[in-house]
């Protein structure tokens, strides 16, 4: 062994041994990690997806804002038909109920029994239905309604 040894006497020798030993040091690493991806690669898909995560958060900003409006308004119509059901129950007239309050069905129908205590069952009056017959007596109004009847209001 001693005798293919060969001492190392200058800079360039020293040079050629090192760089032989650096390429297969290198050749052997990527032949390990062949098929790996690159650190600026896998930077660049990084930057990708943190770019299509921010427009895709910059294109649906509103919709959670949307979607608390639509939950509000929807509440807002179950308890308006929730209020409308317990009035019509507890017999109280449709134009008390705006005046009914509370968030659940046993505050509204509380409510609404003691609005009806307090108001009792007044409905307004019937409208008079309209009338066929004639007044002999007042014949200026009878003939006003035999024009009136006589008029195509109906653009037939």
């Amino acid at each position: 062994m001693s005798e293919n040894f060969e001492p190392i006497t200058t800079q360039e020798q020293l040079d050629g041994i090192i760089k032989e030993r650096l390429k297969r040091d290198r050749e052997t690493q990527s032949k390990r990690y062949e098929g790996w991806i690159s650190p600026e690669d896998h930077q660049k898909a990084i930057d990708a997806a943190n770019k299509a995560f921010a427009d895709y958060k910059t294109a649906h900003a509103g919709d959670e804002k949307t979607i608390a409006d639509l939950t509000a308004a929807n509440k807002a119509y179950e308890t308006a038909a929730l209020k409308s059901r317990v009035a019509h129950e507890v017999g109280l007239s449709y134009e008390w109920i705006p005046r009914i309050s509370g968030d659940d069905e046993e505050a509204i129908r509380a409510d609404a029994e003691s609005l009806k205590q307090l108001v009792g069952t007044q409905t307004a009056p019937p409208l008079p239905m309209k009338s066929t017959e004639t007044d002999p007596v007042d014949t200026k109004n009878a003939q006003f309604r035999t024009l009136l009847n006589g008029l195509n209001l109906k653009g037939d």
